[in-house]
């Protein structure tokens, strides 16, 4: 057992004994992203920096599922939640991620969480810049702050290498959006947004800051929330309370002066884009369908929906997996693993939209890669033959022990309205299905895991009772996110019509899929 996890090992000990409940272990193990389920299983949040994951390290994570029986679970942080876990075996299982380079510290309670980066960076040819190095940089100091673990309330960083992300870098604690100025590479800097209770886009901290000060920048933000956050009211702690009570000139002055007391030597020189694999600019080049190759009819579809193109030409092209529940037992974990290394992509990227991208796959290669997941995945839908699945949720009150409704099966629900529209053969179906996989979220209460306000349809599940002493679960609608001419970015506002059924939001969707 690493030393760093003493505490932890010990709090598990003492719980098997009956010297610690449920409610009393939940300060220890929080704080290292562990929680228990309604089951009285626990979850391990595995923080993985911005969901970007080596094979090798997808098939070590499932080598410690299989021994307890557990599951794996992607987040829209680009976390991997283990799932299932007996307290007997957490200690250990935590320590094993922690020797794979995955530590804890921070998985939960008020601390510096997951660093997300938004997927496509690198890889786009729409993107300003590859914002990895940044974030990775970023994440290497923060990690090592103690102030960032000793903090009023969570605290969330988002990297983005796309100006269209504006939105989803606003939400967060302290968001970058890549951008260049006289060829010079900066970031827009926001600061103060978040989501669940109040939810509110940050204000505009920069329209420029030189890319070589973000550590000090994300470093100055963890100090203005660790001096100026509300550590008596629970319910106000979050840095966007800080900027509701400074009002937002006040707020930037207060940042500015962190930022100026900061020191900071983590350096970030300035690197060359993503590359592509080692041999696969040829191979790509070099690849010929096969024309053996037994078509499935939904092949065009699904490149459609799932293949997108890359700045390395049209040779190149990256491959979303749509993971349905963002759920996968420690064989599929495997089995991805080895389609995207024989695809020629040595990592996978967690996608927000829970699901998984493989990077690099050649466009000839595109017809087996499709049978192959057929075959070799059967039983998982990552070819999307219903909506089952697709539909982006938090984990619901049936395993979070704060719950209030059951939102995959309010996704389910939806899903089942929605399913006389696929396969999707025709444009208009397609926008549909990119619309629901993308820009549909669906949260189990008011804490919005699934980001639900951020989303252009968000539905937030409440709990009615009907006339006949029955209890069911509504929807109420989030819509109107985005941002506007001007630049400026907007989250949604609940509709005025009030809860409605799952049947009736299908409907709206179904009804204008481009609303």
């Amino acid at each position: 057992m690493t030393k760093r996890y003493d505490e932890l090992e010990e709090a598990f000990l003492r719980y098997e004994r009956g010297e610690l409940t449920p409610e009393t272990i939940k300060p220890v193990v929080a704080r290292y992203g562990i929680y228990q389920q309604r089951d009285g299983a626990f979850m391990a949040r595995v923080r993985v920096c911005g969901g970007e994951l080596p094979c090798a390290s997808l098939r070590a994570l499932a080598d410690l599922l299989d021994p307890v029986g557990a599951r794996a679970h992607l987040t829209t942080r680009q976390d991997i939640q283990i799932h299932d876990l007996p307290a007997v075996r957490v200690a250990q299982v935590v320590a094993a991620c922690d020797a794979l380079g995955y530590p804890f510290r921070g998985g939960g309670g008020n601390t510096y969480r997951n660093l997300v980066v938004g997927p496509s960076s690198g890889l786009s040819a729409s993107g300003c810049f590859d914002v990895y190095p940044y974030a990775h940089a970023v994440n290497r100091a923060v990690m090592a702050s103690d102030a960032a673990f000793q903090l009023p309330r969570k605290f969330k960083i988002g990297f983005f290498a796309e100006a269209a992300d504006a939105l989803r870098a606003a939400v967060h604690d302290v968001g970058f959006v890549a951008t260049q100025r006289g060829g010079a590479r900066g970031f827009v800097l926001t600061g103060g947004g978040g989501m669940g209770r109040e939810s509110r886009a940050g204000v505009l901290l920069s329209p420029f800051l030189p890319a070589g000060d973000a550590v000090r920048a994300a470093l100055a933000a963890v100090a203005l929330f660790h001096a100026h956050g509300d550590r008596e009211n629970r319910n106000q702690a979050r840095l966007r309370f800080v900027l509701k009570r400074l009002g937002d000139e006040a707020f930037r002055e207060r940042f500015w002066q962190a930022f100026d007391a900061t020191v900071c030597d983590e350096t970030v020189p300035e690197v060359p884009e993503t590359a592509l694999p080692e041999g696969f600019a040829a191979r790509a080049a070099a690849a010929q369908p096969d024309v053996g190759q037994d078509m499935d009819m939904r092949f065009d579809v699904w490149k459609q929906m799932a293949v997108l193109p890359t700045r390395f030409g049209a040779a190149v092209r990256s491959v979303r997996l749509f993971v349905p529940y963002g759920n996968l037992s420690a064989v599929q974990m495997r089995t991805v693993a080895r389609i995207a290394e024989d695809a020629g992509s040595p990592f996978v990227r967690a996608l927000p939209a829970q699901d998984l991208l493989i990077p690099f796959a050649a466009d000839a290669e595109l017809p087996a890669l499709f049978a192959r997941l057929r075959r070799d995945l059967a039983g998982l839908d990552v070819t999307v033959d219903s909506y089952k699945g697709h539909v982006v949720t938090c984990v619901g009150a049936t395993v979070c022990r704060i719950g209030v409704a059951d939102a995959p099966a309010a996704g389910d629900a939806l899903a089942a309205e929605l399913d006389r529209f696929l396969p999707a053969d025709t444009p208009a179906k397609l926008r549909l299905f990119r619309r629901v996989a993308d820009d549909v979220r669906i949260s189990g209460c008011p804490n919005a895991c699934s980001a639900h306000p951020a989303a252009r349809t968000g539905i937030q599940c409440v709990k009615r009772r009907q006339a006949n002493g029955t209890v069911v679960t509504l929807g109420q609608l989030f819509t109107g996110a985005g941002i506007g001419p001007d630049g400026a970015v907007r989250l949604s506002a609940a509709d005025p019509r009030g809860p409605l059924a799952l049947a009736d939001l299908a409907r709206i969707l179904l009804d204008d899929p481009d609303a």
